[in-house]
């Protein structure tokens, strides 16, 4: 019980760090409150400047790049987390198989190990995925 408490407990704090990660690159903003809301003025005579042109054509590709950042840090997140459940699990296993004895303990190893075969797989083609998409996004 307490190892499959272990196991949850690392998964979280994984989940957790990923988490932290997005939000410390999440933009910050710098907009101030809001209070109460501007008197209403009559119309300005002419229409404001448009931005200058490296500014303007700057800001999508930034925004972008921030997106695939925050993309790339949540999929290297998961994957920890994926990993460390796995691997928790698998000490857990390994951990019930030791309190049993000949065949059955061979039998119970060799699942426990391709289950958490399986689940590094499983975790690391679903990174791969999502590492493609960011590339994809950044072109």
């Amino acid at each position: 019980m307490h190892k499959q408490f272990a196991a949850l407990l690392a998964a979280v704090v994984a989940l957790s760090m990923s988490v932290l990660a997005v939000a410390a690159d999440a933009p910050k903003s710098t907009a101030p409150a809001a209070t109460t809301p501007p008197a209403m003025t009559a119309p300005a005579a002419t229409p404001p400047a448009a931005p200058s042109g490296s500014m303007a054509a700057s800001t999508p590709k930034a925004e972008v790049k921030a997106d695939a950042k925050a993309m790339k840090a949540k999929a290297d997140g998961d994957y920890k987390a994926a990993k460390a459940k796995a691997d928790a699990d698998y000490k857990a296993a390994k951990a019930e198989c030791s309190k049993k004895s000949g065949a059955d303990k061979t039998a119970c190893t060799k699942d426990a190990k391709a289950t958490h075969d399986g689940a590094v797989k499983t975790a690391k083609a679903e990174h791969d995925k999502q590492g493609a998409d960011v590339k994809a996004m950044k072109k």
